[in-house]
């Protein structure tokens, strides 16, 4: 890499070093509260989940803005901006979104157990070893499936406990590349 170019991406990582570094910030701070008090009711869980949207739309969106990449800044700029769109729409009907949600993923989930049991069944008429793994995952989805349909009050405890591991995982990881970023950023300018 020439001098110049390794000094303007120094300057380019310096500049923007931050921008994940409070990405990560907040999702650990969404992660904590959603780990230590979980949210007993459907609106609240729903609340986390649309600031969470808006916030992280936000600031993809500011991200995008300050790094100016070519072709990539267009993406990221949609990408914002859908995120803040379902932010919008969970914060403004928080209730039937969940619901919605919720019944939705549990059909798709008992949709794919159903499908991978009966490939399971073709695939072993067939004389296929495959159908092992087949029905291995159909069954995992009809049983997960039906723990959704009928505890939904509890799936949604364990889905905002999933959700502030996600959160305390990708703001670690957040964390970390924002402090290599400024590190490398250093580095090259160095």
């Amino acid at each position: 890499m020439s001098d110049t170019l390794e000094k303007q991406v120094g300057q380019e990582l310096r500049a923007v070093w931050w921008l994940p570094v409070l990405r990560g910030v907040v999702l650990l701070a969404l992660g904590l509260l959603m780990l230590l008090h979980p949210l007993e009711t459907l609106t609240a869980i729903t609340w986390v989940i649309g600031i969470f949207a808006l916030v992280d739309g936000a600031l993809i969106i500011l991200q995008a803005l300050i790094e100016h990449q070519k072709g990539a800044m267009w993406w990221q700029l949609l990408g914002g901006l859908v995120v803040v769109g379902l932010g919008i729409v969970v914060v403004s009907w928080p209730k039937p979104t969940v619901l919605v949600l919720f019944w939705v993923v549990t059909a798709w989930v008992l949709a794919v157990g159903v499908v991978g049991i009966v490939a399971a069944v073709l695939l072993h008429r067939r004389g296929d070893y495959s159908w092992y793994g087949a029905l291995a995952i159909g069954l995992v989805n009809l049983v997960i499936g039906l723990l959704l349909a009928f505890n939904p009050q509890t799936s949604l405890s364990v889905v905002m406990v999933l959700f502030g591991v996600f959160a305390l995982v990708v703001g670690v990881l957040l964390l970390v590349s924002g402090f290599a970023a400024r590190s490398l950023g250093r580095e090259l300018t160095s």
